[in-house]
């Protein structure tokens, strides 16, 4: 095999679809909910959003690895499980109760690949022509994405919104690769 560099070699210099940006985003829609498969083949439930300026986020779910739940203090492993299984349902019927009534919203799975099938089956195209309101942080590798914890996202009908910015909503990029880069060079190759 000969490797080649030339100018038959095209570069994409722009992202091809850019994020909808940190902040809270009016006249969002869910365009699509599917199953997909990592390289691994890990299984994920992907919410894929867009905004009207065409920027999308995509919000996956994963199973919970037991292997790499962390106890809180006072947890033994299986309640540490219990309470990041929890949370993801609790973020899946966030997201869904915006399209359907939250009194008929019920679905299960014995596997996280049924639940996953079986609430994209539920679901149908019932989030179509449905406007919502997102609110989009940082997560710790610096993509935009939903927050941990609810409330992140709402119709449009709701007057006033009830998303907020807090504290511990990252909004901001980590400087921290370029400060060690600053901190660690050596001061004699500078030109000045």
């Amino acid at each position: 095999m000969m490797y080649e560099i030339n100018q038959s070699t095209q570069v994409q210099e722009k992202s091809s679809i850019p994020s909808i940006p940190v902040g809270i985003n009016e006249n969002c829609t869910l365009e699509n909910i599917s199953r997909e498969s990592a390289a691994n083949g890990s299984p994920y439930l992907c919410f894929t959003f867009n905004n009207l300026e065409g920027n999308v986020l995509k919000h996956l779910e994963w199973d919970v690895d037991p292997e790499r739940v962390n106890k809180k203090e006072g947890e033994n492993q299986d309640e540490a499980v219990a309470r990041k299984v929890n949370n993801m349902l609790i973020r899946i019927k966030h997201i869904c109760t915006k399209f359907v009534d939250t009194n008929s919203f019920s679905v299960n799975g014995k596997t996280f690949i049924e639940l996953c099938d079986n609430l994209i089956t539920f679901m149908g195209i019932k989030y179509q022509g449905i406007s919502v309101r997102l609110k989009v942080v940082y997560n710790y590798k610096d993509y935009t994405s939903l927050p941990n914890f609810c409330p992140f996202i709402e119709t449009m009908t709701t007057n006033p919104t009830e998303l907020k910015i807090g504290a511990n909503d990252k909004m901001e990029k980590d400087s921290t690769g370029a400060e060690t880069e600053v901190k660690d060079s050596d001061k004699s190759d500078l030109p000045f």
